[in-house]
């Protein structure tokens, strides 16, 4: 299903700003997206063991706040566990050299 966000992005962002911020109306969630990014959307493997992570999307809300867009259809009883993994890949690749692991409430 990555290939429907790739279908929409490609080419022409904005047609993936309208479907996120209709589907964002449709949940009554009240927030805009304003940009996406989908910066090597392979998070790749560090190991043979390691399982394939897919990042569909990182998308700006109108406050400015940075958000992952994830589309799942199956496996939604690990969907948490997913979400989370997801989340503390894309944080720590955030940090620089450096940098505190220290978490920014903002952030959760």
């Amino acid at each position: 299903m990555d290939f429907a966000f790739k279908l929409f992005a490609e080419g022409n962002p904005d047609s993936l700003i309208s479907l996120l911020n209709a589907i964002f109306a449709n949940k009554k969630m009240g927030r805009v997206v304003k940009s996406v990014h989908m910066k090597n959307p392979d998070m790749g493997r560090k190991s043979i063991e390691d399982k394939l992570s897919i990042l569909d999307i990182r998308a700006r809300l109108d406050d400015g706040t940075d958000i992952l867009v994830e589309m799942h259809m199956y496996g939604l009883g690990e969907l948490k566990a997913k979400t989370i993994r997801s989340w503390a890949r894309a944080y720590g690749e955030e940090l620089g050299t450096g940098q505190s692991y220290a978490c920014n409430p903002q952030l959760l």
